[in-house]
This record gives structure tokens, sequence and C-alpha cells, in this order.
């Protein structure tokens, strides 16, 4: 069985495309189960495989940045015969690309599910200063477990980091272009919104949102002057897809916007669902309701009525959380890992939940979890429903205490959590590393 690094066995051959093959692979050390990214070099000048290994290093080093439950995670580089190849998390999954190939068009809620959580990682990606530039149907998983991440950081690029891209090549895949890429400007998260509109148009309307162009140069000009097929098919979703796929940068939502938009469309067909719920079980019930609105009716009135008594509310005020009740939660949030992996998940929204397999493959990685010192909370909206918390975590490596390593030998991780209230409760809506 041929291996990598003289760890990873590779068992399957799961895709390929222009830069490299990916396969499934066992990790000898740590036994799971990883995807294996190898670099292909066909015919290449030597400074043109300089150039393709230095892509390859830096998609290690952006996508490492990038913890996300919607991201696919890298969790190692390194060199085999000379060329990079990059140890991923493993998704059993299908690309969108082969989901849409299969049905044509998704409903507008599932587009609208589905790209939720692509905004919800480019919005941590944009904060962290990686730019995607290929979001596409092609580099979007959906898992066999309904989770979806996007993959292929293959032509990032992070603020800062130098450029390695061949001068005068087009990065990025066409259908799926943003208009100023094709007049030549540098990608930008304005770029990826529209790549991530244009995803969202093919999911509801069965092609790219520029037609079915054969021709690459008649393509490039309708790209580059904004010739967008109006939507048809959209309902809900055609207000937001115009301005995602608008032709000025400056007119498209940041991905911030856009997961805020897509949670309130999806949270209002979970609304109207329950509405119709309660209108049956309304009618079935009608009877009691009414008799005990007299019932209740009658003891006001008695009670009312009565000398020196006094009318009270029982109306609830909505909770108001403090510094403390943060703290806590966060505390009792990291006490159950890594062992309750299935508990801590549900201390999260449940449509930015992480996916249970690449979850608790994550947290095994770990034999002790601990917070060290203090959490810094903040509030970010004035409502105080909004809570912005940075903590350092200790992570002890699993099999530490088997090989006799001293309690004090851990690696500390500066850590944020996004939290926000939901019916009263403190959930987490966002979690990544961040550089002290």
């Amino acid at each position: 069985m041929q291996t990598v690094a003289d760890r990873y066995a590779l068992l399957e051959r799961l895709g390929s495309g222009a830069m490299g093959v990916v396969w499934r692979a066992r990790d000898g050390l740590l036994e799971r189960e990883v995807a294996i990214k190898q670099l292909l070099l066909p015919d290449l000048a030597p400074k043109q495989v300089e150039e393709a290994c230095l892509r390859a290093m830096r998609e290690g080093r952006i996508a490492a940045r990038l913890h996300h439950p919607n991201a696919i995670g890298v969790f190692d580089v390194v060199v085999e015969d000379g060329r990079p190849c990059l140890v991923m998390e493993y998704l059993p999954s299908r690309s969108l690309s082969e989901v849409l190939g299969e049905r044509g068009t998704l409903p507008a809620d599932e587009a609208a599910r589905i790209g939720l959580h692509v905004a919800a990682a480019l919005a941590a990606a944009h904060e962290a200063g990686i730019v995607h530039r290929d979001i596409k149907p092609g580099n979007v998983l959906i898992g066999h477990n309904g989770a979806v991440k996007i993959t292929d950081f293959g032509i990032s690029r992070s603020a800062g980091d130098a450029s390695v891209t061949r001068t005068g090549a087009l990065s990025g895949t066409l259908a799926y272009l943003a208009p100023e890429l094709a007049r030549g400007a540098e990608p930008d998260p304005a770029a990826d919104m529209f790549s991530l509109g244009a995803t969202l148009y093919a999911m509801t309307e069965g092609q790219p949102p520029f037609g079915r162009v054969e021709n690459n140069f008649g393509l490039l000009y309708k790209i580059s002057t904004g010739q967008v097929v109006p939507p048809t098919r959209s309902g809900p979703l055609t207000p937001l897809l115009t301005r995602l796929l608008a032709i000025e940068p400056r007119d498209r939502p940041a991905a911030a916007e856009v997961v805020r938009e897509l949670a309130a469309l999806t949270d209002a067909k979970s609304r109207r669902a329950g509405v119709l719920a309660a209108a049956v079980v309304a009618v079935v019930l009608a009877a009691a309701v009414l008799t005990a609105s007299f019932v209740l009716d009658r003891d006001r009135a008695t009670t009312t009525s009565s000398p020196g008594s006094t009318t009270q509310s029982t109306s609830q005020q909505p909770r108001v959380f403090t510094t403390a009740d943060v703290t806590a939660f966060i505390e009792q949030h990291f006490a159950k890992l890594p062992g309750d992996t299935a508990g801590a998940r549900q201390d999260w929204v449940p449509e930015f939940r992480p996916a249970e397999a690449g979850d608790d493959q994550f947290w095994k990685q770990w034999e002790a979890i601990g917070v060290y010192g203090e959490p810094v909370v903040s509030s970010t909206s004035s409502q105080d429903d909004r809570f912005a918390v940075e903590l350092d975590l200790t992570l002890r490596e699993q099999g530490a205490a088997a090989r006799g390593a001293p309690q004090h030998e851990v690696t500390f991780v500066r850590h944020r959590l996004d939290l926000v209230v939901r019916e009263g409760k403190l959930l987490i809506a966002h979690s990544r590393d961040v550089t002290p």
C-alpha cells in the first residue's frame, strides 16, 4: 500500500483537478481517516514547479489558520518526492456540483440553508484576512450527514502573503467569476460574495448567472460587463441574489450580512411551518381554550372586585446576561470536552452546529482541554444579546499521559467565540483560533 511521509496510507482516490489529486488516507499515528491532496506537476518548467510548490505551501499556511465548522480543516503539510501534500479533514460527501448534476435545481429554502453555511465560513475567512477566490458548486461539499463545508483554498490569498500566481493568470472558475476580476482587479472579499451569489443562483436557476456560453472570450465579455440573466425561479432569494450579483463590488453585502439574511429566511420557513401546525392544534383544542378563557376571565373579575386586591403582571422581561453568566457558560462548555462532544454541540446555534464526524475527529486529538485564566467578554450589540469572548485554551495531546509527559506539557491556543442569545439561552454562533 502506498504511503506518504511514512505515516499516511493511501486508501482510495477521491478525485482530481488541474493541480492535484485527492485521496482518502489513514493516519497511522493518530489512527484516523484524513484526505490528502497531492500536487500534480505535469510538463511544467522548473520555474513553474517552484511556483506551484509555493502555492501549495501557502494553501497549507492559510487554510490551517481557519477553524470553522463549515470549512474543511487542514491538519498538516508534508513533502513527498519533492512535492507538497496537504493533509486535510476527511468528510464523506458529494460536491454540490454533483448534487446539482443529479437534481438540476434545489428549492429556495434548501439553497438558503446551504448558502447560510457557506456564508458563515466566508465571514470567518474574511475576518481572518483570507479570500477564497474560487467559490463554486464544485468547492462546496455536502456531507452524508448533511454537513456543508467549503474546501480547496488552493488559490486562496491571505492579506500580506506574497502573490505566487503566474503573471497574467486568471484565478477562479469563469462561470462564477466576479466582473471586476475579469477586468483585471485584485481578488477581495466582495469578489467572493459575487461567487457565492453565483453559486446560490446555480442552485435555484439551474445554470450559472451568465448562462451557458461555450466560448471563453464571449463569456469573459459577458462577465466583465455584468450581463447577468435575471433570476426567475429563486423566489424569496431573488432580492439577495440581485445584490450579491451587483456589477459594482461596493454594492454587494458582506458575508456577515448575508448570514443574517439567510438565517432570517430559514427561520421564517420554520416559523411558517410552526404556525401551520399550531393552527391544526388550535382547531382541535378550540373548545378547551374557550372554556379556560371563560374561567380565567371569571376568576380575574372576582379578584379585581375583592377589597384591597391588586393586579400583578405575570409577563416576564427578557433575561439580561452578565459577564459572569457568559464566563460560566464558556467554562461549562469546555468542561464537556473532549469526552462529551455531543453535549458540547448542543451549545451551538442549530444552523451553525459542527458536523458530528468532523467535530468528533477533531476533539479526539486531545486527552485534556482546559480554559487558562479569565476569558475576556465584550458585548457586541446594544441589546446585550451578542457577545465576543476571547480566551486561552490548553490542549494536551492524546497519549501524553501514557508516554509519561509532564502535566505542564500543553499547547496554548488563543481562541474566540461569538455568542448569541436565542430563546433566553446563550448559544455559540462562531468559533475560531486567533493570532495572539
